[in-house]
């Protein structure tokens, strides 16, 4: 595995990172929203998916790469959370609209690994990447779901 692979890992690390940061201090706001069973499912998700990533950089060799690219990452994801979402932890729409940047920008980070894995023909890398991709897509239908269910009932209110 090159250095761009394993800073790529790095990078889906830290979203898993922040994006389990999220759902732990969104939980009140996000369960009204998305079920509080729901938010629980996808916070034990993320934690497998940060073992997960973990330990292929552990078992590649790359945790000297990996693991400082989704300190720096996990870094700029924060600032950009802060500014968007400010003290609004309790304002589901707020969470949502945030959760829809994010969730997108997770999944075509995922895209990233996936073609690598692709171009390595490295079946843990393309296994991680499916799981990743596939995760990070229902989870982008999910909230834009939610959010659209939010803003009819909010229209009406």
């Amino acid at each position: 595995m090159n250095e761009f692979t394993a800073k790529k890992l790095g990078e889906v690390l830290a979203f898993a990172i922040v994006g389990k940061e999220i759902f732990e201090k969104g939980n009140e706001a996000l369960g009204q929203v998305l079920t509080p069973e729901g938010v629980g499912q996808i916070i034990e998700r993320v934690n497998g998916h940060i073992n997960t990533i973990t330990d292929l950089a552990a078992n590649k060799g790359t945790t000297g790469i990996t693991l400082p690219k989704s300190e720096k990452t996990s870094e700029k994801l924060r600032k950009m959370l802060g500014l968007y979402v400010g003290d609004e932890w309790d304002n589901s729409a707020e969470l949502l609209e945030w959760l829809g940047f994010f969730e997108g920008a997770a999944l075509v980070h995922w895209k990233l690994v996936e073609g690598a894995g692709q171009s390595l023909s490295d079946d843990g890398l393309k296994e991680l990447a499916k799981i990743g991709v596939d995760f990070h897509h229902n989870l982008l239908t999910q909230v834009s779901e939610a959010i659209r269910d939010l803003g009819g009932k909010k229209a009406t209110a």
